[in-house]
């Protein structure tokens, strides 16, 4: 009798170590990331409607993300959430244009919100500034490009790419043409990393020569 209730205790204890394992090795597998949350905005009548929605119900690591296309916008966009991703489809594909603007004095402002990445697209002959960011950290422009599509004029925006009293701020593979003053402005800013010479801005000024000279010391 005792030894059959050995027996079946040593099965038991068998079957638990083993059921351990499987549960260990099951415990080690990595658990899928979840998908990023995309706000998705198509060109249209309603295109400037939606876009600023997008970008005021956006949390922190979501993507608001325009479809290839033009865009026409008669006003500005503005963000102030941190950790957003404003995509396109392609520095070429994605056009977002303020030729027909009435209100706002920049194509995007964006103030007080940090870790904040523009990617793929152009802003097009805003009424002033093309993308503005100021008061914010962790900033990245990768793949933009701003421009003046009437050619370099007195009455074109100051700046291509403007980040102001900003601290880490990467553009790479960015172009910027036909500003009135600088293509890429960076102001009262620190850590500040251009890359991709070939890409990085068309000179307009004077300014704009003795700004990338200033980024590329540092």
């Amino acid at each position: 009798m005792s030894r059959s209730v050995g027996v079946w205790t040593t099965a038991l204890v068998g079957a638990s170590l083993l059921a351990g394992c499987s549960n260990g090795e099951h415990g080690h597998e990595k658990k899928a990331e979840p998908k990023k949350v995309v706000h998705a905005v198509s060109p249209g009548p309603e295109a400037q409607k939606k876009a600023q929605e997008a970008l005021i119900k956006a949390k922190p690591g979501e993507v608001v993300e325009f479809a290839e296309g033009k865009f026409e916008f008669k006003g500005d966009l503005s963000l102030g959430v941190d950790g957003v991703v404003v995509r396109g489809k392609g520095i070429d594909k994605t056009i977002l244009s303020f030729k027909g603007q009435t209100a706002g004095s920049e194509g995007i402002k964006v103030k007080d919100a940090d870790g904040v990445v523009f990617e793929d697209l152009s802003v097009e002959d805003a009424k002033g500034d093309a993308v503005k960011v100021e008061g914010a950290k962790g900033i990245t422009f990768r793949r933009v490009r701003t421009a003046w599509t009437d050619g370099a004029k007195e009455t074109n925006g100051a700046y291509g790419l403007y980040p102001v009293q900003c601290e880490n701020v990467l553009i790479e593979e960015c172009v910027a043409i036909g500003a009135s003053d600088a293509g890429i402005y960076v102001g009262q800013s620190k850590n500040i990393i251009v890359r991709s010479e070939e890409h990085t801005s068309e000179l307009q000024s004077h300014s704009d020569l003795v700004c990338r000279l200033l980024l590329e010391k540092k």
